[in-house]
């Protein structure tokens, strides 16, 4: 078989994700690197939160968002996947619907002033939608990273960083990329110089 199918097919993604990082929305970034810088100044936790592919950008953003962060003598950003702990999320699911996996650890593990970070490609899966509106009404900053049209979840967080593109691959590139460019600045903002 020729390499020629796969080369255009490769060429078309590589121009969607081109065009993806030349429309980086660089002020909603900030943003949410403000949001993050603020919750570690503070003390406040992070939750992070979604499914599938996006559930795998959540664990890597706790990884990243406390090792990857960490600087002496700073205190650290404190962060919990809630899509990380599967007897916790296999439990929700089981007892009370899958719906609620989220929701449910943010009324368990979420305090006022905290921070709820979710990641969805399309923003309107219902257990993330449930979460956005739990941390609301538990008085915790939402942010949302979104792609696609963006949702409900465009409409309910409070900060929203938006990748306008239908591709689940290069939404999910741009939002693990949206968070190691933004914890890796939060290092770097917090080490010495």
């Amino acid at each position: 078989m020729s390499g020629d199918p796969f080369i255009g097919f490769a060429r078309a993604y590589q121009e969607r994700f081109r065009r993806a990082v030349e429309d980086w929305d660089l002020a909603a970034l900030e943003r949410l690197a403000g949001v993050l810088a603020d919750a570690r100044s503070r003390g406040a936790r992070v939750l992070i939160a979604g499914n599938g592919g996006s559930a795998a950008i959540a664990n890597h953003a706790e990884c990243d968002g406390s090792k990857g962060t960490h600087v002496d003598g700073v205190a650290p950003l404190d962060t919990r996947s809630l899509s990380a702990n599967t007897s916790v999320l296999t439990a929700l699911a089981n007892d009370l619907g899958f719906h609620t996996v989220f929701a449910k650890q943010v009324e368990l593990y979420g305090r006022p002033g905290d921070v709820l970070l979710l990641v969805s490609s399309r923003g309107s899966s219902p257990n993330v939608v449930a979460a956005c509106e739990a941390a609301k009404a538990r008085e915790m900053t939402t942010v949302a990273l979104v792609g696609f049209d963006g949702g409900r979840l465009r409409e309910l967080a409070d900060h929203v960083v938006h990748i306008p593109v239908d591709d689940y691959g290069v939404v999910e590139d741009m939002h693990q990329a949206c968070l190691h460019l933004v914890t890796q600045w939060l290092r770097h903002a917090a080490t010495p110089r």
